[in-house]
């Protein structure tokens, strides 16, 4: 099984209701005496169905075996062209959510989610639990199954013949599997562990610059998708009016209350400079509204870096490679008084960067870790001594649209005491993703640990809270191409290095702040 992991850089909420007792799933009418028992741990080309029992059940069965010996045979030609390797996409999928992801799901619980899936897709189909045993029926066919299913092997199996039992050709249709994926995904409850097709990995090829390149302005709520978490100050979204917490109702024409949130990212997103027409809800209270708004790329700087004073301003967009060595760089290419660390509108990046950049002000000790479940291997890191030392008072400044890798290294900078954090708080997405490249070309998204700070709370409850919050600027900020010493939450954290040079909350290894 072929796995491709790293850390990444967001419901239709189909709840599968875990119903007490010895049922499981909806309750639904029996299959007929006549099924077969299958062994879901066989993936079986073409799945042993038994048409319900009649006045001749051999000769229907004879019957049924002539025509599926003749047919082939009739249309006997080239060779159909080569279907997507569904059968080990199905496989790889549900592997590899149970056993990566951070989330324990029972078993039971994905095989339910991928039948209610089907169910949705091919009407015929229908499930039953009865003590130990799965019924499925579609029409005249039905085959059984064990229940609960064991393995995942069992799930993958389980899910691939009950998807050949509604084709009327037993084959296993790509867009049925694409269906179920989604859907097994989605039983995580998990904004961030996602199934993207080959159509949407495609289309975000063509894009040539990621899936989230060209977006009108709007971060969204991971776990609520349609809610507006913030407006990017410039963009077409905020000059046309929309704010924090309107909802969206449609993108185009397609309504989003059934999109999970990369599936909503995927369709604002487009090519630079196309319009993209949205219905919002006001969260102030009113009527929907139509609006038009373009879509806009934001270029992402390695680095921007200023004066203000005699202290070093540095903006950092995002944790690309060399990200750490270019603020080192920075620090020690003049003398200053103190250090302006800017993480607003970072999305994070490479972990491995912001650790680089928490050990430029930490010289020793615990900076935090990665966990990822019960009984399962965890890392932790600590800062390392080396010739750079930093002991320059530090602010660094946050905001809503601050995540992941950007998240934890504000957390490390404020739990050791090292910072002084200004602004609003982070958006919690404190969790690491492993990205499975999957047979078919789509890819899954998998969060398989949660951040941790030195003191051991998690990242991911509540996000980062600064010690002081900030009002929004009103004006273009430094990050925004704004000019730096305009920048009122730049002038705020210069006030606050103008105010406390060397306190406890900026000192190195003082000890954890509030």
């Amino acid at each position: 099984m072929t796995r491709a992991s790293d850390v990444a850089t967001c419901r239709d909420c189909d709840e599968v209701a875990m119903p007490g007792g010895g049922r499981a799933g909806r309750r639904r009418r029996p299959p007929p005496a006549t099924a077969s028992l299958l062994q879901p741990s066989t993936m079986l080309p073409s799945p042993p169905w038994t048409v319900d029992a009649g006045a001749r059940p051999r000769r229907v069965f004879r019957v049924l075996a002539l025509v599926v010996l003749l047919v082939p045979r009739a249309v006997l030609g080239d060779p159909p062209p080569a279907e997507p390797p569904v059968d080990e996409t199905l496989k790889e999928v549900v592997a590899s959510l149970d056993a990566s992801s951070v989330a324990r799901v029972p078993l039971d619980r994905f095989a339910l989610a991928g039948l209610e899936a089907l169910e949705r897709f091919d009407r015929c189909l229908d499930h039953s639990v009865e003590g130990a045993v799965l019924g499925l029926t579609c029409n005249e066919r039905a085959l059984t199954a064990p229940w609960p299913p064991a393995r995942a092997g069992d799930v993958a199996a389980l899910l691939s013949n009950a998807a050949r039992l509604v084709d009327p050709t037993r084959q296993l249709r790509p867009e049925r599997v694409e269906r179920v994926c989604r859907a097994l995904a989605i039983a995580v409850d998990d904004p961030f562990t996602a199934y993207l097709s080959p159509a949407m990995m495609a289309t975000a090829a063509t894009m040539k610059t990621g899936m989230s390149a060209a977006l009108p302005g709007i971060e969204l709520w991971p776990r609520e998708p349609s809610k507006v978490r913030d407006v990017r100050l410039g963009s077409d979204a905020a000059q046309k009016g929309i704010a924090p917490g309107d909802r969206l109702l449609t993108v185009g024409d397609v309504d989003v209350g059934a999109l999970t949130y990369f599936e909503l990212l995927q369709r604002l997103s487009g090519l630079n400079g196309t319009d993209i027409r949205l219905r919002v809800e006001p969260a102030r209270g009113g009527p929907a509204r139509e609006v038009t708004v373009t879509r806009l790329l934001v270029p992402e700087d390695d680095l921007r870096r200023g004066m203000v004073g005699s202290v070093l301003y540095v903006g950092v967009p995002a944790f690309k490679s060399g990200a750490a060595s270019s603020v080192r760089h920075a620090i020690g290419a003049g003398v200053f008084s103190g250090v302006i660390l800017d993480l607003r509108h970072n999305n994070g990046g490479l972990l491995s960067e912001g650790i680089a950049l928490v050990e430029l002000f930490l010289r020793d000790g615990a900076i935090g870790g990665v966990r990822s479940g019960p009984g399962r291997p965890t890392d932790d890191f600590v800062a390392h001594r080396d010739d750079f030392d930093s002991s320059l008072p530090l602010v660094v400044l946050i905001d809503g649209q601050s995540a992941s890798a950007s998240e934890f290294t504000a957390m490390v900078l404020k739990e050791r005491g090292r910072a002084l954090v200004l602004g609003a708080p982070t958006a919690g997405k404190g969790s690491v993703q492993r990205q499975i490249p999957l047979p078919d070309g789509g890819l899954l998204k998998v969060t398989a640990g949660f951040y941790v700070g030195p003191a051991g709370r998690r990242l991911d409850e509540g996000g980062v809270r600064p010690h002081r919050f900030l009002a929004p600027s009103p004006r273009r900020t430094a990050l925004e191409g704004g000019v730096i010493g305009d920048d009122a939450w730049v002038l705020a954290a210069l006030d606050s290095l103008q105010q406390v040079e060397r306190t406890a909350v900026m000192r190195p290894a003082m000890g954890p702040t509030p």
